[in-house]
């Protein structure tokens, strides 16, 4: 074999083991530009999901690109580690298993404010920086919900506001968690059936997260406490 031809053969497998480095380790299940249509009351919860396609458990990083939004909206930010009060400029997921999906969720109160918003996130596999993807929210707010709605109030928990309790749907849930706006938890609890009952009449006025952690993971919810 002469020296050219062997080197030829090196710089394809060279360029082969290059390639299968960076191959693809999350799949966004469906589009990675998802279209919301809220309605201008109430909160209402807008979620991308990704999938770990690996054989390997990995971490999921992220960093805003942009977020174009109405001011007098109020935005907050979970991944399937943390919730947020506004739009977290970066962070990492918690670890997830082969096979394991998390999403990607953009919580909006318009605020009765009939208007639009964009926002895109990259994220990547830690160990796989060279590949990336862009989430993409559009989220287009009206004011009366139409029959092809991606994203709808939330109904597993109300009143909303409230003064007093909640009514929360803990199906799958052994442990419910409130926490304010610094992030301190302020409330715990244990359900009791489908529907339990929180008694939050001593939280002060405010904006809350409530989490409802079960074994197949967390589900968080906002809620506004008159």
């Amino acid at each position: 074999m002469n020296i050219s031809i062997k080197n030829l053969l090196l710089l394809a497998i060279a360029a082969f083991s290059s390639q299968a480095g960076i191959a693809q380790t999350i799949e966004v299940q469906g589009n990675n530009t998802q279209n919301f249509y809220p309605e201008a009351s109430g909160f209402t919860d807008c979620s991308i999901y990704m999938k770990n396609i690996s054989k390997v458990s990995l971490k999921i990083a992220y960093e805003k690109v942009s977020a174009d939004y109405p001011a007098g909206w109020d935005v907050s930010f979970c991944d399937n580690r943390n919730c947020f009060f506004s739009l977290r400029d970066k962070d990492t997921f918690t670890a997830m298993a082969p096979g394991e999906k998390a999403s990607m969720k953009i919580t909006v109160y318009p605020k009765g404010s009939a208007d639009t918003a964009v926002v895109k996130y990259a994220v990547w596999d830690v160990n796989n920086p060279a590949v990336k993807d862009t989430l993409t929210f559009n989220i287009m707010v009206r004011w009366s919900a139409g029959i092809q709605l991606s994203c709808m109030p939330q109904p597993a928990i109300y009143p909303i506001p409230t003064k007093s309790h909640l009514q929360v749907n803990t199906t799958g849930a052994n442990y419910i968690e409130i926490r304010n706006i610094s992030g301190q938890t302020v409330g715990h609890y244990l359900p009791n059936a489908e529907w339990t009952r929180l008694d939050i009449a001593e939280l002060l006025a405010g904006s809350y997260f409530i989490l409802l952690k079960g074994d197949n993971g967390i589900r968080s919810y906002k809620f506004l406490k008159n």
